[in-house]
């Protein structure tokens, strides 16, 4: 009877290990994926618009045959919405803090590409990018902008 007892609990560690172990890799490959489509949007869309992002919607590229619908769902919940902005477009989202932390760890390329990043609200505090020498961030920076909850993120592009 004790030796049941033993192998139980024995049993039931080794469960809850491997659910969390199961569950950081999970989190892992959304992250990845959510990297992937967000470089697979960009680049198709400044290939497509060729610098002209007037009228840039999820809807224009999907109807273009450019992208499909799928490539514009957030791993984690919710869509990447790409949209005109004054000197290029912008790819948003909500994003957890895990994917956060790499979004802002990641490197989108050099400043003739893209503009920068904002967290929801914008501002000076709230804002980096390659131009103003604020990009990358650093990880300080990024365990503070990051640290609890879904954060509301802009990718700036050209």
């Amino acid at each position: 009877m004790i030796e049941m007892l033993g192998v139980l609990a024995i049993v039931g560690v080794l469960s809850a290990g491997g659910i969390a172990g199961y569950s950081m890799a999970m989190n892992s490959y959304k992250t990845q994926a959510l990297i992937e489509k967000i470089h697979l949007i960009a680049t198709t869309v400044r290939s497509t618009c060729r610098g002209n992002y007037t009228g840039l919607s999820n809807s224009v590229m999907v109807d273009l045959g450019k992208l499909k619908t799928e490539d514009f769902q957030n791993p984690f919940g919710g869509t990447l919405n790409a949209e005109t902005e004054t000197n290029g477009f912008v790819i948003s989202s909500s994003f957890p803090t895990d994917a956060c932390t790499e979004i802002l760890q990641t490197n989108w390329g050099e400043a003739s590409v893209f503009n920068g990043l904002c967290f929801e609200g914008g501002g000076a505090a709230n804002c980096f990018s390659p131009s103003s020498g604020t990009f990358p961030i650093s990880i300080a920076t990024t365990a503070t902008k990051c640290k609890s909850g879904n954060k509301l993120i802009y990718l700036y592009f050209k």
